[in-house]
């Protein structure tokens, strides 16, 4: 069922995400070849694309962010929820295919923007030398640490999706708290994600404050004299990991608790 949530998500998304990115990159192409017929003297072309270019480049952002909460919100909170939730599947089914289609746009209008912004600045020379010095930097890596650069890479590409995830569950949470109660439920669920934000906050100020005591920073000194820089790195980087990890584990946890247990649509 999972699958067919998914597949569900996809198709409701991708007829916006699609043509948003292909009007953007249109848009950067626009940019490209008035750079190259417009005269040095006339800017007015130039200036006006650029405003249109970075008005829908914000827009795209503001768009993915927009859908990664109503998508949420509307299919499980408001009167379609009682559609969803008669399906033959479990509230965490629900929550992870919004999740992860949320995840995947959030990282593909990174990587339009990117791509756009190759089409209006980057010749060929430039994406030439821009792939050179990724090599030459990926060869630097694996002299440094070895095959253990492969390690690293993959921890800091899992690093991001976990944070990722946690900042979107906090979110879920909030909207799932916020629908606790009958009236004025936005602000609610505002009022949940500056509590929530805040308990993160305090929470994390706590583990410092006992790895301070504890003197972790000595141990941690005295494990690179022993070990190596390599190691440490490793550990302080799976360290950060399993703290997100956590804190989106809490967030899922409090979301499908209220789905499963108190909801209460609209």
């Amino acid at each position: 069922m999972l699958r067919k949530l998914l597949k569900y998500e996809i198709k409701a998304t991708a007829r916006i995400f699609l043509p948003l990115y292909a009007v953007l990159f249109s848009i950067a192409l626009i940019n490209r070849l008035i750079s190259f017929i417009s005269p040095l003297e006339v800017q007015a072309p130039k200036i006006i694309s650029m405003i249109i270019y970075i008005t829908i480049l914000v827009g795209m952002f503001v768009i993915t962010f927009v859908m990664m909460l109503q998508r949420f919100y509307k299919n499980l909170l408001t009167e379609e929820g009682y559609l969803m939730f008669t399906l033959p599947t479990l509230p965490w089914k629900l929550i992870v295919s919004k999740l992860f289609i949320a995840i995947m746009w959030t990282i593909a209008s990174g990587i339009a923007a990117y791509i756009s912004i190759f089409i209006i600045f980057m010749d060929f020379t430039g994406i030439s030398s821009l792939f050179t010095a990724l090599i030459e930097f990926c060869g630097k890596l694996y002299t440094l640490f070895g095959l253990s650069s492969f390690l690293f890479t993959a921890e800091i590409l899992l690093t991001i999706l976990i944070g990722l995830a946690s900042g979107i569950l906090i979110l879920y949470a909030s909207m799932a708290i916020g629908h606790l109660f009958n009236r004025h439920k936005i602000l609610a669920s505002i009022g949940a994600f500056i509590a929530l934000s805040t308990i993160t906050q305090i929470l994390f100020i706590l583990l410092v404050s006992i790895l301070h005591s504890l003197h972790i920073h000595d141990i941690l000194l005295e494990t690179t004299n022993f070990l190596n820089m390599e190691v440490t790195v490793h550990l302080g980087i799976w360290f950060i990991i399993l703290a997100a990890g956590i804190l989106a584990t809490g967030y899922f946890v409090i979301t499908n608790y209220i789905l499963s247990n108190r909801l209460n649509l609209e």
